[in-house]
């Protein structure tokens, strides 16, 4: 019963310790050293784009948004308070980045609204905006939060929109992960295959039975003595 026991705990090492392994190894990888994670997707044309204080301020360090538009168009983009932004955009139709998705390094959005969407550059309350021909990038700093930030294509759409976070210590944190991740992994295999111990071999039956003891002369006359005796 103990070794059935024993056994399951070590598979379950091993298994614990490969994921781990493997998940720290894949973050790592896709990490690098400088710990940069880069999220992205492609808004529905025709539509503004409102990223949320629940994705910008979600973690400690500056985030980068770069939007970048298709080919003969160009990019506003704009930094405000959550109300302020909230109000401006209303329920004009407007896609909102709610979230983001690790497995596929991608921004997750959702459609909202129904009316359609006002002349944004014009309004007086914008704490930052810029616009150009080419890509457009603005920088979220924390100590400024909450914000939300609103991009919008003119004579054209977004190609692509990306947001990037750069914080080393994501990366050590995938290393150590991989480091320990691979100690369970080895403790479990070992947990599963044990080393037998050394069994010595068995004693000769000779050796078994003891020493031997000398024989004793055999006193009884032979019959060659016999026949001298007559």
């Amino acid at each position: 019963m103990l070794t059935t026991v024993t056994r399951a705990a070590g598979a379950v090492l091993a298994l614990l310790g490969l994921a781990l392994t493997v998940l720290g190894v894949w973050f790592a990888t896709s990490l690098g050293g400088s710990g940069t994670a880069e999220f992205t997707t492609r808004p529905a044309a025709g539509r503004p784009v409102v990223i949320t204080p629940d994705v910008l301020n979600r973690v400690d360090a500056d985030v980068v948004v770069t939007a970048t538009p298709s080919r003969g168009g160009s990019i506003w983009m704009a930094l405000a308070n959550p109300s302020d932004a909230r109000a401006v955009v209303g329920d004009a139709q407007h896609v909102e980045v709610t979230g983001v998705s690790v497995r596929d390094w991608a921004l997750e959005t959702a459609n909202r609204g129904t009316g359609t969407a006002p002349t944004l550059g014009t309004a007086d309350l914008w704490r930052q905006q810029d616009d150009a021909d080419g890509p457009v990038s603005l920088t979220v700093e924390q100590s400024d939060a909450p914000e939300s930030l609103v991009v919008s294509a003119e004579g054209g759409e977004i190609s692509s929109l990306t947001l990037r976070v750069v914080d080393k210590t994501w990366f050590v944190e995938s290393v150590v992960a991989a480091l320990v991740g691979l100690f369970l992994l080895v403790a479990g295999v070992v947990v599963l295959w044990p080393r037998r111990g050394h069994h010595p071999a068995a004693e000769a039956p000779e050796a078994a039975a003891g020493p031997a003891t000398p024989e004793e002369p055999d006193d009884r006359p032979t019959r060659d003595d016999q026949e001298v005796a007559r």
